[in-house]
């Protein structure tokens, strides 16, 4: 089946209300314009006619939050708090970070953030992928054994020699690090700056999906400890962590995109701290959460 949009201004509805469904706080229209990448004529638009309908409310600082239409039939927002954390560590590397919910079949983005060095849009808050090698990486290593055989199986090619290295050495350093695939390290450069210099809002939907389908494709080969150690310059995608929730369970990870075509060893090791530091604040303010709703 064409991965195309039947109607793209039904899809802006769909992705305003699922950022506002996991919102920690109302946004403005600014914000939901910012975040998903499209243009604030449209957003406030749309949201004119979702306000009237009840759908979402506006407060007296004017953001946005699910309406009393539509209380009810949503789970529950994210913590107060989960959304600083994104944002604080977008500022401190300057680089774009997502917030997402690792489910046994998919990965599903609840919150996301972008930097100052490079605005990549295009994935909004509610995006759905399915849980497949490499995605969920991060997260698999303190999973079941059946859901990591499930997730194994899913690694084709090369992929299948170093897929259970990649879960042995994520548990070991907490964090799990992607680079371009053989020398794609361009081509990711030249599509990275495409979606950031066109904006969603001039591509067709269908377009703007295979470009973010062939830069994840071109992004996703995960680091080995000894490259990871080697003080040369390499390039580098992203990175993720586990987070937990109040449970114990690694359910969230955290993710941070620098797509960067040379990084110094320095600069990788200030990457994979930054990461782990807001994962490690995230699963501090989830449990806090829980243990509040107890």
């Amino acid at each position: 089946m064409p991965d195309r949009s039947a109607s793209p201004p039904t899809r802006r509805v769909i992705e305003i209300v699922s950022l506002l469904t996991t919102a920690t706080e109302p946004v403005s229209v600014a914000g939901i314009a910012e975040r998903l990448g499209i243009a604030r004529a449209t957003a406030t638009a749309i949201l004119a006619e979702l306000d009237d309908a009840g759908w979402v409310a506006r407060d007296q600082h004017r953001g946005y939050a699910i309406g009393p239409a539509l209380v009810g039939l949503h789970g529950a927002a994210l913590p107060p708090g989960v959304g600083d954390i994104i944002a604080a560590l977008a500022t401190r590397t300057g680089y774009g970070a997502t917030f997402s919910r690792i489910e046994p079949d998919r990965l599903t983005v609840l919150d996301i953030r972008h930097g100052t060095h490079r605005v990549v849009p295009g994935i909004p808050v509610g995006h759905r992928i399915p849980l497949q090698f490499p995605a969920g990486a991060s997260v698999m290593p303190w999973r079941t054994a059946t859901e990591q055989n499930t997730w194994l199986r899913t690694a084709a090619g090369a992929d299948q020699r170093t897929a259970g290295a990649l879960l042995t050495l994520v548990r070991a350093n907490g964090v799990a690090v992607f680079r371009p695939r053989a020398d794609d390290a361009g081509m990711v450069d030249l599509l990275a700056d495409l979606l950031s210099a066109v904006g969603t809002e001039l591509l067709q939907p269908h377009l703007r999906s295979r470009v973010l389908r062939q830069l994840a494709e071109l992004t996703s080969r995960p680091y080995t400890k000894s490259e990871l150690d080697s003080t040369d310059a390499l390039p580098l995608s992203y990175l993720a962590a586990p987070v937990f929730d109040a449970t114990g369970i690694a359910a969230y990870e955290v993710q941070l995109g620098p797509l960067q075509s040379a990084t110094s060893k320095p600069e990788r090791d200030e990457y994979i701290s930054a990461t782990l530091d807001a994962a490690r604040q995230l699963s501090a303010t989830l449990s806090s959460n829980g243990k509040a709703n107890t």
